[in-house]
């Protein structure tokens, strides 16, 4: 028989939350349950006890702190006896009790459970704890699906299932299940907004906010007793450190429209950590709370961040209002803006940012594509005044311009992406089938391990790097087929500015999609006729009648090359000129006397003349 007397006697407890409620009420409570095995204990004479406790925590998951340190104590041979209450104080997966139990027979450790009749001395009341145990499982898996339900019933019914309001919104006080808006944190959303259209990128924002002392989302909520970090303890320096992270899931959340967003987590009854789903399985109700946001913003801001134009600042710490909209028309990359101090005079310039990579014996890029982008901005003010006014005083007209122009893109384009399509489904089918028999392989032992998950990996990878591509394309051609509804929101865009003199950032974002640079018709020439092409939000790069008023003709295009070709040799003319003046005037004298020697010469010969 087996010696426990110098070593532990272990009384476990462990309550979760709504235990008290579910399982027959006070007896469950960790004070009842302390008092019950006590005196279990001392009715067997057992000595040397100790609690090992469990508070507010879910038989679900074995992470959990006292049990933890009972098992250490059982490997280390400390304890000789563990005594609960019952198994469902163990836990609720049957595949962790049952590895435990293991443990404990390795450990030579007695197991009581007292309600259930176990003890492991006697070999024969262990015969029912395999189904105890599975029992357990199922009530877990139950209750979770139970709860599941409630949860969705009252997420269809347009409720929002957050525990937590959103940062900017608080709980009605008459009504938990609705949002009213809290002006204070709602203030600091729109700031975020509203610096975000005006071209700021996010990292700028974050200084801006510091620099204002405006306390970060978890720190407000923390002071307001609210949230996850209501009863954490912070660390005070992080108290206005804004970040990216943070500015771009306030950025995200539809929830400032006013419309409620249900289910985009799910989890496991055995997991603890939520998962995010995709988006077409969320469930979302619009214009049910106060909206902070107007809709349309929200939009721009969204199409901003999923092309995600990188807005880097050049030298002076300056974000062009193009910064991250302009492309290379020969290789597709992004361009670079700098900003040239000359004569007293600020010019910004961009240049290919593949071109300016280097001397690279194979360059993607083979001309810099140099541009003037002061004057791509006036030029963009001319044509947007032009397009948004014809678009106001000509609705009907404008929006069959931009159906004609939306269907000329779509038929070069959605040709291939149509064709693109049957490609990816049958590349993604041919990957099911050989993952599937990767898996038998490994399964026989006819391949290597590592060999397995390389391959696994690699072709992993390629199956949901094919999916994003699948769901892209298919988002793409929707929006070709909705042309009427892209015209309308352009009109409406345009119906909020009465002019364009000035082109503003905030404008900029809401009405330009990116800018293509070609080359200059004679390349590195200094003056020269370089084109770029417009794409618009909503309706593309609408290249139509309207369009071409605006471009010159190819009589202009030959006048503007004549008028380069005479602007330059005026410069070169005047150049000289102002050459010759000024070597004239620091060498006064000694062209006076070269004239002098000049004239003697002259008056000499003359003579010499007269005399013969």
């Amino acid at each position: 028989m087996i010696e426990y007397t110098n070593k532990i006697t272990a009384l476990y407890s462990r309550l979760s939350v709504g235990d008290e409620d579910r399982d027959g009420g006070e007896s469950n409570s960790i004070v009842n349950q302390k008092a019950f095995l006590e005196r279990y204990a001392r009715q067997h004479k057992l000595m040397n006890i100790r609690h090992y406790i469990d508070d507010d925590e879910s038989g679900r998951f074995f992470d959990r702190s006292a049990y933890t340190q009972m098992i250490s104590d059982v490997e280390s041979g400390k304890i000789g006896i563990v005594i609960m209450k019952d198994m469902t104080r163990w836990g609720r997966d049957y595949l962790q009790v049952g590895n435990a139990m293991e443990i404990f027979r390795r450990n030579n450790v007695r197991f009581i459970a007292i309600n259930n009749g176990i003890d492991s001395q006697d070999q024969n009341t262990l015969e029912f704890a395999p189904f105890i145990n599975i029992m357990s499982e199922w009530y877990a898996r139950d209750i979770s699906k139970k709860v599941k339900t409630g949860i969705k019933t009252k997420g269809a019914s347009g409720k929002p299932v957050a525990t937590e309001a959103p940062y900017g919104y608080i709980k009605d006080p008459n009504n938990k299940d609705f949002w009213v808006v809290d002006k204070e944190a709602a203030e600091v959303v729109k700031l975020i907004f509203t610096l975000f259209m005006e071209g700021k990128n996010r990292n700028q924002i974050a200084v801006y906010l510091k620099d204002k002392e405006i306390l970060t989302p978890t720190f407000y909520m923390k002071q307001q007793d609210r949230g996850t970090a209501k009863s954490r303890k912070l660390n005070e320096e992080n108290r206005y450190n804004w970040n990216k992270a943070t500015l771009t899931h306030i950025l995200k959340r539809q929830e400032y429209c006013g419309d409620v967003v249900n289910f985009k987590t799910e989890k496991h009854y055995r997991d603890k950590r939520n998962h995010y789903v995709d988006k077409d399985k969320w469930q979302i109700i619009e214009n049910v709370h106060e909206p902070i946001i107007d809709r349309s913003t929200y939009e721009n801001v969204q199409r901003i961040l999923k092309n995600a134009p990188v807005k880097r600042p050049n030298g002076d710490g300056e974000i062009h209002s193009l910064s991250g909209l302009m492309y290379c028309k020969d290789c597709g990359t992004k361009m670079h803006i700098r900003t040239i101090h000359k004569n007293g005079k600020v010019q910004h310039v961009t240049y290919c940012s593949e071109y300016a990579k280097g001397k690279a014996k194979h360059p993607k890029c083979h001309s810099p594509h140099r541009i003037d982008v002061d004057d791509v901005m006036e030029n963009l003010t001319e044509v947007l005044r032009k397009i948004a006014q014809y678009s106001l005083a000509n609705k009907e007209e404008f929006e069959a311009l931009v159906k004609n122009s939306l269907a000329k893109e779509q038929t070069e384009e959605v040709g291939k992406q149509q064709k693109r399509i049957p490609q990816i489904t049958d590349r993604m089918e041919q990957i099911e089938r050989v993952m599937n028999k990767l898996y038998e392989d490994n399964a026989l032992g006819n391949i290597e391990p590592k060999r397995y998950e390389l391959l696994s990996r690699k072709y992993a990878e390629e199956y949901y790097t094919l999916k994003a591509e699948q769901e892209e394309i298919e988002e793409r051609l929707s929006e070709f087929e909705n042309a009427n509804q892209r015209a309308k929101n352009f009109i409406k865009l345009a119906e909020s500015y009465s002019d364009f003199e000035e082109l503003t950032p905030t404008a900029i974002n809401e009405f330009i999609s990116k800018i293509v640079v070609h080359e200059r018709d004679v390349k590195r020439a200094k003056y020269a006729v370089q084109r770029i092409e417009v794409y618009f939000n909503y309706i593309g790069k609408f290249e139509n009648e309207l369009t071409k008023e605006i471009e010159p003709t190819e009589q202009e295009m030959i006048q503007m090359r004549e008028e380069i070709e005479e602007a330059k040799k005026e410069k070169s003319r005047a150049y000289h000129r102002a050459y010759s003046k000024e070597y004239r005037a620091k060498n006064l004298e000694k062209f006076r006397e070269y004239e002098r020697i000049k004239a003697r010469e002259y008056r000499a010969r003359k003579k010499l003349q007269a005399t013969t």
